[in-house]
């Protein structure tokens, strides 16, 4: 699809344009299964006011009433283009409206229905598969569902719609493409909209702190004054460090520093010792047995092994 015609979609949605509804649910083959990842449907559509809720044109398995709800085998994201409603998960209830991103897990009781005064528009993927998880888990969202506001997050609304109109065209032929825009859309939810703005300003101390320790690599890095010129105390800055990266900090400076040894092995002539002194090691000795340590040979054999020297 022509990125005019994507814009075209997304803008008659979020505008308030009139457009008939349209969406596929696709059926899943053993090799979709077993890649991972895989659409189950996608769509558009407008729910007039005052209109039943939902329509009994779905199948079976997506239909639900409002007293009994639903639980789903799969996920689900849902974009509110215009309108507002509620939806309820187990534990609680929230208020929905145009901008509003809904994130359905497989598991996951919950119901949801416009407002019958002002009706509703909607965008929707649903997907499934153990890439799904991850991908899902990466970006924050647990089993018990939720709800972000995105309302200011135009290029998110954009890749939405471009992606439903994607998966409508394609889906049943490129069925693997289709599969992986999920992974695209996932990825700029996390940038676009992070769950709350504590998360955000964690994320941006851990960044931070990452460019520091990288500009430092080679010298001894204070890791608690670190954190105080980052205003937060060493015990916090550590876990938080930690859960973002999955290093400590100084196994993060550690893995800086092998990295760039490798690639000075890779693509210069620099002797051993001196790659080991510029990269902050006391001995070439010491150099060697991280080194190897690290990647299961010597220095000299991995230079060998990866210029043919």
């Amino acid at each position: 699809m022509l990125i005019f015609d994507t814009l075209a979609l997304f803008d008659k949605y979020w505008y308030h344009s009139p457009m008939q509804s349209r969406y596929k649910y696709f059926p899943i083959s053993a090799a979709q299964s077993s890649w991972g990842l895989y659409i189950t449907c996608a769509g558009h559509g407008r729910s007039e006011p005052n209109a039943v809720f939902p329509s009994h044109a779905h199948p079976d398995q997506y239909f639900f009433s409002w007293k009994v709800g639903r639980i789903l085998r799969e996920w689900q994201i849902i974009l509110i283009c215009d309108g507002e409603g509620t939806v309820e998960f187990k534990s609680r209830r929230s208020r929905v409206r145009k901008g509003s991103l809904i994130v359905l897990p497989p598991g996951c009781w919950h119901r949801y229905r416009p407002n019958p005064k002002t009706g509703w528009t909607t965008l929707w993927i649903g997907f499934g598969g153990e890439l799904a998880a991850r991908i899902l888990g990466g970006a924050g969202f647990g089993p018990d569902g939720e709800v972000r506001d995105i309302e200011e997050a135009r290029r998110l609304h954009q890749l939405f719609a471009g992606t439903v109109s994607y998966i409508l065209d394609n889906g049943q032929t490129a069925v693997f493409s289709a599969a992986a825009r999920i992974p695209m859309l996932v990825a700029a939810i996390i940038e676009d909209c992070p769950s709350n703005k504590e998360q955000t300003a964690n994320a941006d101390l851990v960044r931070r702190a990452q460019t520091f320790i990288a500009e430092n690599s080679a010298g001894i890095v204070d890791f608690a004054s670190l954190a105080e010129s980052l205003g937060i105390d060493y015990r916090s800055f550590r876990y938080l460090f930690k859960k973002e990266t999955g290093f400590s900090p100084l196994q993060y400076q550690l893995a800086v520093r092998l990295t760039r040894a490798k690639n000075l092995l890779r693509s210069s002539d620099m002797p051993v010792s001196e790659i080991g002194s510029t990269l902050g090691f006391n001995s070439t000795w010491y150099f060697s047995r991280f080194f190897r340590q690290q990647t299961g040979m010597p220095p000299i054999t991995y230079r060998k092994k990866h210029t043919g020297e």
